[in-house]
């Protein structure tokens, strides 16, 4: 029996079966007839078709189904980023959020480049889903990795509340978090209480507001969010598809995190092979790096040789 919808809302999103990679292929092509029958009754000026009707109509059902049974996907990695959606997101939030991308996927998606809807829709997904935290999580919208130390920071500051019976000092805090003192301190500051752009500066009526003194700096966070997103989906694929040699190896010569990078001839001789091995090594490892769908799915060259 399926869950109630009513009762067990997430349970009735994903009781969904996955689909074949030809059941995907079929109904993409049924949506993509949709699509250009709309187009064509659009910029038809005789009365429309019934079989163009039914193309539209199919095609729009084809979508949906698509979306349906690739929601257990949109759930579990928007349970991934609760930690981080602070307390004015709900589960429930970061589902629609993560619709929205996994709906900008399914109409991207060709079943000739990648092998499965759901491999190639989860960096839509997670895009769509750290857009909507920095948009609506926060008055002012701060990268997903700031998030990510936020939480953190509150998550371990009550545990030693607890244990302590008072606030812990920074000093505390950074040696329970592996931080520096300074790192806790700047951390800290994007706590602060937003004020207004509009507030008054002064006696006067006619006195400035605190927007027009404010220095326009041009952040632009979602960068900060897509170079984070970048850097975990890279990780995961060298998980995924790199031997525990080419994972070394790619890792210390783009410096993956350390940001210092070492050269082939020092690899090598780490490693005992040639500055040639080493470097054939890490061409094979971008290789497969490169032909995974994820990875694709940014539409760039991620790592050069």
């Amino acid at each position: 029996m399926p869950p109630d919808p009513f009762t067990n809302p997430i349970a009735a999103l994903t009781d969904h079966p996955v689909l074949s990679h030809e059941v995907e292929a079929a109904l993409i092509a049924t949506m993509r007839t949709g699509v250009a029958a709309r187009t064509t009754l659009l910029s038809s000026e005789a009365e429309a078709e019934p079989a163009l009707r039914r193309q539209v109509t199919e095609g729009e059902e084809a979508r949906a189904t698509l979306a349906r049974h690739n929601l257990r996907l949109v759930v579990n990695l928007a349970r991934r980023y609760q930690h981080v959606a602070g307390e004015h997101l709900s589960l429930e939030d970061l589902i629609g959020f993560g619709t929205i991308g996994l709906l900008q996927a399914i109409d991207r998606f060709d079943p000739r480049k990648a092998n499965k809807l759901s491999t190639y829709a989860t960096w839509w997904v997670r895009q769509a889903i750290t857009r909507g935290i920095m948009d609506e999580g926060r008055l002012i919208a701060l990268p997903i990795h700031l998030h990510e130390r936020l939480a953190a920071k509150r998550r371990v500051s009550s545990l030693l509340t607890q244990q302590l019976g008072r606030e812990p000092t920074p000093e505390e805090l950074g040696a329970a978090l592996g931080w520096s003192r300074a790192k806790i301190v700047s951390v800290g500051a994007d706590l602060q209480d937003a004020g207004s752009l509009n507030v008054r500066m002064g006696f006067e009526a006619d006195g400035s507001e605190l927007g027009e003194l404010l220095p326009d700096t041009r952040f632009d966070p979602e960068s900060h969010v897509l170079e984070g997103t970048v850097e975990t989906d890279i990780r995961e694929a060298m998980a995924r598809l790199l031997t525990e040699r080419e994972r070394q190896f790619v890792r210390a010569h783009f410096g993956f995190g350390s940001g210092q990078k070492v050269t082939l001839d020092v690899i090598g001789r780490q490693a005992g092979l040639t500055r040639e091995r080493v470097r054939q090594v890490i061409v094979g490892a971008l290789d497969k790096l490169r032909d995974d769908p994820v990875i694709q799915a940014y539409g760039v060259s991620l790592v050069d040789r």
